[in-house]
């Protein structure tokens, strides 16, 4: 519950122009980025506070070259996780995340 409302306040402040785009994407890429192994994967709260912040900014950030751009990393990478599965076969998060995602 704090990161989520951690993920709000900072999207305040950037929608009040207190923070730029630079720093939003690489908050974004430091909890969804690619990790350093290709099997490990971000936790599931990451991607929650992601999908928080990107509801909070996404269409102000959308509105802007740089941002535009980064919102479509920012995107697909949402859906490369959502899409992702376990070597079992199993998809390797919960449907509620799966479904934030979407």
């Amino acid at each position: 519950d704090k990161m989520l409302a951690n993920m709000k306040f900072i999207g305040n402040l950037f929608l009040r122009q207190l923070l730029n785009v630079k720093v939003i994407g690489l908050m974004v890429h430091d909890l969804v980025g690619h990790q350093v192994l290709p099997e490990e994967l971000p936790e599931e709260h990451e991607i929650e506070c992601v999908c928080e912040l990107l509801q909070a900014i996404g269409f102000i950030l959308d509105g802007s070259e740089n941002g535009n751009m980064l919102m479509n990393e920012f995107s697909a990478r949402l859906v490369d996780l959502r899409r992702h599965t376990s070597p079992d076969g199993k998809t390797a998060f919960s449907k509620r995340v799966q479904f934030l995602i979407q």
